[in-house]
């Protein structure tokens, strides 16, 4: 990976096709992304249908951008709107496995990224529904591309692998799946904050927006598939990996994994808001915004 740079991960993920999520600075990026992206008629459509926007306690909450809403999702933990099997596709990272064995009756990322476009397509949902399944979609497109949202070694997604990054100050030690979440996002974007996108947002839109057109547009199938390669090659190649089983130790992740591991949160992170434009521009530009049915 050291030697591949943009284009060598992009030929990666193309190969990819065929053969906690992030943090939120992460979301945020990706939301702030594909507001930048939306069509005039889909921009349009989010303003209606995030017009009467509730937070997890059902006050209005204000929030009118995909960027604000992009986190409601991790927000409504531990409330009766809490779906944690929904933000995974827990495809093996060794072997391999039917879906029906990480995706039971579809409780997982990319079976209710489908479900759930379809009822915010439909014109006769509720209000609502078709507000919340906005609301999903904005972050569950951003979760399948974090790679270990679409990987596990029996350790839940790199949650149980504890690791410090070489030359990177963190409050003790991190799992693998929050330094990816997290630690890496800030290194990716060189942004601080772990609450607010880069400032160079408006760049980063016009390089996602070429590198979909690169690599492509896929499917939430072949985005786990991605997310899965990606894992594969890059965050779960570390010093004594071994499959299905977790380290005893705390792993060191060293410059030259930081490095690749920048990388590909980067451009998973420009893929992901790129994606999300594309889709809701798709939905929305040929569906009503508002149900012709009352409002709850």
């Amino acid at each position: 990976m050291r030697a591949v740079g943009a284009c060598g991960l992009a030929v990666l993920l193309l190969g990819a096709q065929v053969a906690g999520a992030w943090g939120p600075q992460g979301h945020r990026t990706i939301g702030a992304i594909a507001d930048r992206l939306l069509t005039p008629a889909a921009h349009g459509a989010v303003l209606q249908i995030l017009a009467d926007d509730r937070d997890k306690f059902g006050a209005p909450s204000g929030r009118t951008t995909l960027e604000a809403v992009s986190v409601w999702a991790d927000e409504v933990r531990g409330t009766a709107a809490e779906r944690p099997a929904w933000h995974y596709d827990d495809v093996p990272v060794c072997g391999a496995a039917d879906k029906a064995r990480y995706c039971p009756d579809g409780q997982c990322n990319s079976a209710q990224i489908e479900r759930l476009s379809a009822v915010l397509a439909d014109p006769g949902a509720a209000p609502r529904e078709r507000n919340e399944a906005l609301k999903w979609l904005v972050h569950l497109v951003g979760d399948i591309h974090q790679p270990l949202h679409a990987a596990d070694n029996f350790d839940h997604g790199g949650n149980r692998v504890s690791v410090v990054l070489a030359g990177v100050h963190t409050r003790g030690h991190e799992s693998l799946h929050r330094a990816w979440d997290n630690e890496l996002v800030q290194l990716a974007l060189h942004e601080h904050s772990r609450q607010r996108p880069p400032r160079d947002i408006d760049a980063l839109a016009s390089e996602a927006a070429r590198l979909e057109r690169e690599v492509g547009r896929g499917d939430p199938e072949s985005w786990a598939r991605e997310s899965n390669n990606l894992a594969r090659n890059v965050a779960y190649r570390f010093p004594g990996f071994a499959c299905n089983r977790t380290p005893q130790g705390v792993v060191v992740l060293d410059p030259a994994y930081l490095a690749d591991g920048e990388l590909v949160v980067r451009e998973r992170l420009l893929l992901a808001g790129a994606r999300l434009a594309t889709l809701l521009n798709s939905i929305l530009q040929r569906s009503p915004a508002v149900s012709p049915r009352k409002s709850r």
